[in-house]
Parts: structure tokens; C-alpha cells; sequence
């Protein structure tokens, strides 16, 4: 899933400042149950998370 700057940022000021770390191109959010990276990918922000999550609730025995 990839978002434009403007997008993330209005995302990231729902959460809680203290469980997003940045860095220069990479925003990670310490989330409950795993941490979403978010990269710069010229004018867009992205992240693997949904993919990841979606492949984590499948790959869970019943």
C-alpha cells in the first residue's frame, strides 16, 4: 500500500507520537501486534504491512 506525503502525515497525527519512530526515508509505527515500516519511494510512502498481515491471519493454525 503506498500513500501520497500528504496522506501519511494525516494518518500518523491520528496515533500516538510515541509509538512512530522516523528516520531519513523510513517511518516505522510500533503497533500492537507488529511494527508497520512505512518507505519513501519517490513522491510516495510505503508499506508491506496489509500484505503481511494478510499472509500472518492465513498462515495462523485454528
Amino acid at each position: 500500500m503506498c500513500l501520497s506525503a500528504e496522506m501519511l502525515a494525516l494518518f500518523l497525527n491520528l496515533l500516538n507520537p510515541d509509538i512512530i519512530q522516523t528516520e531519513s526515508g523510513r517511518i516505522t509505527v510500533h503497533a500492537t501486534v507488529r511494527d508497520a515500516v512505512w518507505e519513501e519511494r519517490g513522491d510516495r510512502w510505503c508499506t508491506s504491512a496489509p500484505r503481511i498481515d494478510r499472509t500472518a491471519m492465513f498462515a495462523q493454525p485454528n
